[in-house]
């Protein structure tokens, strides 16, 4: 949410011992897309660093929860169109698309880029009061058709977050 603080993936190379980079290369590779899926837009690291934002009152309901697909897709695309990429992360975000899983490292206004099918993530809070477990899903490449819904997983958790902090701060308001 906020760009000016420096994303802890950035500097993570440079805090791990020569010794470490050297004996094992991609444990650095690990610590960096381990910060990368923390710093995303919405997801714990981010909301922990921006939670001034977050709680404002106009950020409880202009989350975008889906949007749909506007060409087929075959089982080699790595490029998604949609009609609308507004509210998803600007990169690696999680989508479903029917029972798919994807994860993209970037995205246009209509096309989510750099896609990587076939991925595995939580697809749903579960709890009876209050969600208090993750479903975990696998998910297999697919094909998919024009008009098919993209539902946007990387907001999950702030959803949940969001809706705590109405209750909290904004009880009686519709």
């Amino acid at each position: 949410m906020v760009n000016s603080r420096i994303k802890i993936s950035s500097v993570v190379q440079n805090q791990v011992p020569d010794f470490v980079r050297e004996d094992y290369p991609l444990f650095v590779d690990f610590l960096k897309q381990y910060y990368i899926s923390l710093e995303s837009d919405g997801s714990t690291l981010d909301l922990l660093q921006n939670i001034d934002q977050y709680i404002k009152v106009d950020r409880l309901t202009n989350l975008i929860e889906s949007t749909t697909i506007s060409s087929d897709i075959s089982f080699s695309d790595s490029t998604i169109n949609v009609s609308s990429t507004s509210g998803f992360p600007k990169s690696y975000g999680l989508i479903q698309i029917d029972n798919e899983i994807i994860t993209y490292t970037g995205k246009t206004s209509t096309s989510f880029t750099g896609c990587i099918r076939g991925f595995s993530g939580v697809t749903s809070l579960e709890g009876t009061n209050t969600p208090d477990q993750l479903v975990f899903s696998e998910s297999k490449i697919e094909e998919h058709t024009s008009g098919s819904t993209v539902i946007n997983l990387s907001i999950l958790f702030l959803q949940e977050f969001l809706t705590k902090v109405k209750k909290q701060v904004t009880p009686g308001f519709q």
